[in-house]
């Protein structure tokens, strides 16, 4: 899991050797759960499924829609006791630390709601890009990932690694939960729509993302009202008007893709 163009389908291309579309922009390439099975013998005796699940701010779904497509397979499997031995999330070490505090820290929070505590510990937080930084300036980057954004799942036994797009440390990445698959734990999700036959909205992650649209339309109503504020006075500045409603829009954009 992780966000558009965090390099999902890049990891899975390497690690099986098998050729699923890729992205190079923030346009999406997955917009549907797919799900690649492979034998890894110098790893494992047993098949390793890999589930590529499109991001939260998927391009051609909104982030409710998928929410919806990724609780509906979590449920089907739970109900069929079938459990996942650990998830990737993944994250682009290249992005610069601000945009956490908009849209990449929401849909961190709603994964974080999704996975619940109890399943931190099988959690892999998985650093990309590594290409398109400094190692001094990523170095910097992953530790304030670690202590600040990253730390409630740090502190649960959540584990990070480093993807150099090659299958050497696409295997170590693997290794832990290869290591302990046996020990495999039920997510949040699965236990609040099966076991406590909750609604999605209800769950944490449901929670999670209504928080976020409660969010964007403050955050539109606070535009708005400087608009109308800014439309009241006798000065004509342009400038200030086009910066409003440039927000103005981009927060209805946001809106569309959230729900």
């Amino acid at each position: 899991m992780g966000p558009t163009g965090s390099g999902k389908s890049t990891f899975i291309n390497v690690a099986t050797e098998y050729n699923t579309e890729v992205g190079h922009s923030l346009e999406s390439c997955t917009s549907e759960i797919g799900i690649i099975k492979i034998s890894y013998p110098e790893l494992s005796d047993c098949d390793i499924v890999f589930v590529d699940t499109p991001g939260f701010d998927n391009t051609h779904k909104s982030d409710l829609d998928i929410l919806k497509m990724i609780s509906e397979w979590l449920s089907a499997t739970y109900k069929k006791k079938i459990l996942l031995s650990g998830i990737l999330y993944f994250h682009r070490i290249s992005d610069n630390i601000s945009p956490m505090a908009g849209t990449t820290l929401k849909n961190l929070r709603m994964f974080e709601e999704l996975c619940g505590k109890n399943a931190f510990h099988n959690v892999i937080l998985t650093t990309t890009m590594w290409d398109e930084v400094g190692e001094d300036l990523g170095k910097q980057y992953e530790d304030e990932l670690i202590h600040k954004y990253w730390k409630n799942m740090m502190d649960r036994k959540s584990k990070t690694m480093r993807f150099k797009n090659d299958r050497h440390s696409a295997f170590l990445i693997l290794a832990p939960l290869l290591e302990s698959a046996n020990k495999r734990h039920t997510l949040l999700l699965q236990q609040e729509m099966v076991d406590m036959h909750y609604q999605l909205l209800e769950t944490s992650a449901g929670q999670a993302l209504f928080t976020k649209v409660e969010a964007l339309v403050k955050q539109k109503q606070d535009v708005l009202g400087r608009i109308r504020d800014e439309m009241k006075r006798t000065s004509d500045d342009q400038e200030t008007m086009n910066v409003l409603r440039a927000e103005f829009q981009q927060l209805n954009i946001e809106l569309d893709r959230t729900v």
